[in-house]
């Protein structure tokens, strides 16, 4: 009894910790998703009808929308760019580990000043890159990169390629030293070529870190919030609206904090959903493989 008591006594302060800033926050969220709430005055329960507003609310809808589609363009251009060139420079000689760190750099910054950056550069009157196009006399490629609809959302997802796929390459770069070098060395001898080893070798047992990469990508994409805000703030005409820059215009432009509990509400099981049913299918592949 003495030890079990004094257990209690040792697991209650982390027990307090995870019920006051876990815990409670949650069930504080669950039951302000019901209200009506400005945040201000007493909220005031109705029910689901914040959620069937929220299913009625096309620009919500659209948002899931516009975040699947860059959930893809991330797996693309962080997930599949950050293997690639992990292979590429997964080597010891001369200069590689200098542009390893010049890869990996933009990590270093700071969201906000990534977004600020290329807000300059995608700017299209004053911006690097449509001045750079005039110079070289691409006058007719020059665009308004974040104010139209058809690349503002494309050009989000070449900066977050930008910004992540060096964090996944440090990834599939320790991954790949812990590879035997022998085992390409054998596949040499034996007549296969760099992509063979590639599909044969490198994949199949990076396979457990690139399952990881992209429950990564896919549950990032979804809380990305960052990036939209700096660069289009949800425009051109909602083409990059997203559920969190929703979530917060909801909540905190317009004050309806009852509505936009429910809307974090939903995209929280949403999120939740997609990561179980991802584990869950990828564990019934590994075990039906071997």
């Amino acid at each position: 009894m003495a030890s079990g008591a004094a257990n209690l006594l040792f697991v209650a302060p982390a027990v307090a910790l995870f019920g006051g800033f876990v815990l409670f926050p949650l069930a504080s969220a669950v039951y302000y998703a019901f209200t009506v709430w400005n945040g201000f005055s007493p909220p005031q329960w109705v029910g689901f009808a914040n959620f069937q507003r929220a299913f009625a609310d096309l620009t919500h809808l659209f948002a899931y929308v516009h975040v699947t589609l860059y959930i893809l363009g991330t797996l693309v251009f962080e997930v599949a760019f950050g293997l690639m060139m992990a292979v590429l420079l997964n080597s010891d000689r001369r200069g590689f580990g200098v542009m390893r760190g010049m890869f990996f750099s933009p990590m270093v910054l700071s969201m906000t000043a990534a977004g600020v950056l290329w807000a300059f550069v995608l700017d299209y009157r004053t911006g690097l890159l449509n001045a750079t196009l005039r110079a070289i006399g691409l006058d007719a490629f020059a665009q308004p990169w974040l104010s139209q609809s058809s690349t503002a959302l494309f050009a989000i997802m070449i900066v977050s390629g930008w910004k992540f796929s060096g964090l996944y390459m440090v990834i599939f770069f320790a991954a790949l030293r812990r590879i035997p070098r022998s085992i390409y060395e054998a596949a040499r001898l034996d007549g296969a070529g760099p992509f063979a080893q590639f599909f044969s070798i490198t994949l199949p047992l990076l396979r457990q870190n690139l399952l990881v990469c992209i429950l990564l990508a896919v549950t990032g994409g979804f809380a990305g919030f960052d990036l939209f805000f700096i660069l289009t703030n949800g425009g051109p005409f909602g083409a990059t609206e997203v559920p969190a820059t929703w979530i917060i215009k909801q909540a905190f432009d317009q004050n309806q904090l009852g509505y936009g509990t429910a809307l974090t509400v939903i995209l929280a099981v949403v999120v939740m959903s997609v990561a179980i049913a991802y584990l869950h299918f990828s564990e019934r592949a590994h075990v039906t493989r071997y």
